[in-house]
């Protein structure tokens, strides 16, 4: 499957659209998860517009085995995610919080078990 950027005005890339194996379209991050489903590439464009880069700072959740953890990303690039996972996740952003978990960088197909909602 074809992907194709999506930028902003200002050039900056902020996610992909491609089509989905049931002949709709999926709207992607930037690191590649997927956003939604959309009949359409204009709808699934629409979607990326929409969240942007912005949707990068909610809570995500990484699948660990069997189990969905709390991820907080912290830097996201075309297949590519680094984030922290587990406990300490809602701790990311917290002012005088030095590190209070370790960050991963996960890659290609291993960025796709961070989603936005456990399955």
């Amino acid at each position: 499957m074809s992907r194709t950027e999506v930028r902003r005005d200002d050039g900056e890339l902020i996610g992909f659209v491609e089509p989905g194996p049931d002949g709709g379209w999926r709207a992607l991050t930037v690191f590649g998860a997927e956003l939604a489903t959309a009949p359409d590439e204009d709808a699934a464009t629409a979607e990326v517009r929409a969240v942007g880069l912005g949707v990068l700072a909610e809570r995500w959740w990484y699948l660990d085995g069997e189990e969905w953890l709390p991820a907080a990303i912290q830097e996201a690039g075309p297949g590519r995610v680094t984030a922290v996972v587990g406990d300490g996740a809602h701790l990311v952003n917290a002012v005088g919080n030095p590190d209070a978990a370790v960050p991963i960088t996960l890659t290609g197909p291993d960025a796709a078990r961070l989603r936005r909602r456990p399955a």
